[in-house]
């Protein structure tokens, strides 16, 4: 029988090493006590012992196994090493047969040697779980690295572009205008006793349209600048959506009137929401002032609501000329160049819209365009309601 020690030492780890004895399915394992009487069979030896195998399977009895010899086919028999490229080796007296086309390994090992074995294997299974771990640990933390240097470059890109932007619209945006002004009123100052009233009417007109651009780019571009700078804190209060939409359309209706441009307003129950109420005054501004530049004489600007569970949708649709869709997904990227002008030659830098992405989504909304070529444009951007 195997000695106290050694059998108490075998059932400490037994529960672990059928485990990983059961999952050997190509080879039969049993241990047997210096008595041979079997202590444990895998699923394999069982298999083979109790004749349930298959037809190429040796199945000889547990008595037979015991008492193989030389008559079936012997083929070795000494010492029969295994090891792995790891130096874990074991060596083991064995015979090895061959019986219908298979291979027989019948080897005598002691179960000290095998637990043995089984600690090494289980200190290196240990070592290389830490060492797994170790690798998991620090490829998430290269993945984080990376996310960060993509973010970062992201950001720098932006920041190029922003700049980028920036001096272009005082090189060429701010710079236009004051051309048409200074130009119409130098011929106003020196020639005026020379025009008739029409025409001194006219050359006013262009002056102030001239003028009116300008101050609305001063204005975008110098609250873009601040947004930028991080100078522009949102305040939220409750506010109350019908009266703010009805105070902008007052102070746009004068641009649409010169067009003979009508703006509708079809606005559900009165509607509270969360906002910043002069960043709300500056997105509905601008898309509405959008779509008269691109609206034809005598066509229709609308801005309409529709209250969903946790937000409003406020639209500002138009019958204008429309957007081309290649552009409609760059229509609010700072990159974006639009070289479309308005149905009065009026011309537009993008950078309301970018200023409506911004400012909406500080007060965690969202917009976006629905437009087709030809048959105008729905600008539709989203605010959280109070209930």
């Amino acid at each position: 029988m195997l000695k106290e020690g050694v059998l108490h030492l075998f059932l400490d780890f037994e529960d672990e090493f059928k485990v990983t004895l059961n999952k050997s399915k190509n080879f039969c394992i049993a241990l047997f006590d210096s008595a041979e009487e079997l202590l444990f069979s895998n699923d394999a030896m069982t298999t083979l012992l109790d004749g349930r195998g298959t037809e190429s399977l040796i199945n000889p009895t547990f008595k037979k196994l015991l008492q193989i010899n030389t008559k079936d086919s012997l083929i070795f028999e000494g010492v029969l090493t295994i090891g792995n490229i790891n130096s874990i080796n074991s060596s083991i007296d064995a015979k090895i047969f061959r019986k219908n086309n298979k291979i027989l390994i019948l080897g005598e090992i002691s179960a000290l040697q095998l637990l043995e074995q089984n600690s090494t294997m289980h200190l290196l299974n240990v070592e290389i779980n830490n060492l797994q771990r170790k690798l998991i640990k620090e490829k998430y933390l290269l993945q984080q690295t990376l996310n960060e240097l993509n973010i970062a470059n992201s950001k720098l890109n932006e920041l190029n572009a922003t700049k980028d932007k920036f001096f272009s619209i005082i090189a060429h945006d701010l710079k236009s205008p004051f051309n048409s002004i200074l130009g119409f009123s130098e011929l106003l100052s020196s020639n005026i006793s020379k025009y008739s009233p029409e025409m001194i009417e006219k050359f006013s007109m262009n002056i102030f349209k001239s003028a009116q651009s300008t101050f609305e780019l001063l204005e975008n571009l110098l609250t873009w600048s601040n947004l930028q700078k991080g100078k522009i804190e949102p305040v939220f209060n409750t506010i109350n959506l019908n009266k703010t939409i009805e105070t902008v359309v007052e102070l746009c209706r004068p641009f649409a009137n010169s067009k003979n441009i009508s703006i509708e307003i079809n606005v559900e129950k009165p509607i509270s929401v969360v906002a910043d109420i002069q960043m709300l005054n500056t997105i509905i501004r601008n898309l509405i002032t959008n779509s008269i530049k691109f609206t034809h004489p005598l066509g229709l600007v609308k801005i309409e609501t529709k209250i969903l569970e946790n937000e409003v949708l406020i639209t500002v649709l138009d019958t204008g000329i429309g957007i081309e869709k290649l552009k409609l997904n760059n229509l609010f990227s700072i990159g974006c160049e639009l070289s479309v002008r308005g149905t009065n030659n009026e011309k537009g830098t993008g950078l309301g819209l970018i200023l409506c992405k911004d400012f909406v989504e500080i007060q965690g909304g969202k917009i976006w365009v629905e437009s087709e070529l030809g048959k105008g444009s729905s600008f539709i951007f989203t605010l959280p309601i109070v209930k």
